[in-house]
């Protein structure tokens, strides 16, 4: 199982591929800082059109002992075609003129007025590659757990790769573990399409009032074309159903035995991506609590992107507050 050295490029590397200049490497520091998963994911351009269709294997042909002068019955292997969607993330930055001219720096001046719009778009795409459902929100696409989201015995199903922590309440959260690259999960943006967030400098515009007043204003324009693809579920895992309220008890789940059990479901499959585990901050903690009770070699801290974390069997621990404490529980 591969987390570091791997040859793919992330989000954030296309985009400094495709964008040039001062401006585009501040969109790119203001992203990474509140969003690891454009740090982490590989972005792979969907093969039709804004859609993404790829074929998955579902069942292996059957192979048998033959003797002299007997026969090889036929089979053959069962796929499944899957079509994922991309969404148009958008939102506009509006800054006053005069407050604009008396910068010293007017294009970064209005860069850092906007980094709350960038922010918000930030978390709206963590939001989404967790939780997303075009049942929903047609114009979105589907998340993680939209496709984990039934529990199964049957290891042919995507439901097997649950691990259930055991909570029966509505106060629950989840442990990812995300395997990235080409033949795992991807992010995925439409043929044709920039990678990472589009920004157009749309001049001054004149906005008028509810009551009809109006004003010059600076306008900006950030967009992202953006979706993701699960080509390959068993080297994906969630963890689900993690009481909060139990973390903080006597009888809290035993962590490091889920993390265990998931990563044992993806091993064999997740050797050729790179594996990262997310959770939120409130699971971190009870991570660090429940290691200081006992000596522990599975985990570490190193370094990953110069910055010391908490690792897994060498799987980089990523903390993500989109992934919420009061999930439904998954049955």
């Amino acid at each position: 199982m591969a987390t570091l050295g791997s040859s793919y490029l992330t989000l954030a590397d296309r985009f400094k591929r495709t964008e040039n200049g001062k401006i585009a490497a501040e969109i790119i520091e203001m992203m990474s800082e509140t969003n690891e998963i454009l740090q982490d994911a590989n972005a792979l351009q969907c093969n039709d059109g804004s859609n993404h269709i790829t074929t998955i294997r579902t069942g292996l042909p059957s192979a048998v002992f033959r003797k002299l002068y007997g026969y090889v019955p036929s089979s053959k292997s069962t796929t499944e075609q899957v079509k994922d969607v991309t969404g148009m993330l958008e939102t506009y930055s509006i800054v006053d003129v005069d407050l604009v001219d008396k910068a010293e720096n007017p294009k970064l001046f209005r860069l850092s007025e906007s980094s709350a719009f960038i922010e918000a778009m930030n978390q709206k795409l963590q939001e989404t590659i967790f939780y997303g459902s075009i049942k929903e929100n047609a114009a979105a696409f589907d998340g993680l757990a939209a496709r984990y989201s039934k529990k199964s015995t049957d290891l042919k199903k995507i439901g097997s790769n649950i691990i259930d922590a055991g909570s029966d309440s509505s106060d629950n959260t989840s442990i990812w573990f995300v395997t990235w690259g080409d033949l795992h999960t991807s992010l995925l943006y439409p043929q044709g399409s920039q990678a990472g967030i589009q920004h157009k400098d749309d001049g001054i515009m004149t906005e008028t009032s509810a009551t009809g007043g109006k004003r010059k204003v600076y306008q900006d324009h950030f967009k992202m074309d953006v979706g993701l693809s699960l080509r390959d579920w068993r080297s994906t895992c969630r963890i689900a159903n993690i009481s909060v309220a139990k973390l903080a008890s006597n009888d809290a789940p035993d962590l490091e035995e889920l993390l265990n059990k998931a990563y044992y479901k993806i091993r064999r499959f997740a050797k050729t991506g790179k594996t990262f585990i997310y959770c939120n901050s409130t699971v971190l903690m009870y991570f660090e609590a429940q290691l200081k009770a006992k000596t522990n070699v599975n985990f570490t801290i190193k370094e990953y992107l110069n910055d010391n974390i908490l690792h897994y069997k060498n799987i980089p621990i990523r903390e993500c507050e989109q992934i919420t404490c009061d999930e439904e529980k998954v049955s």
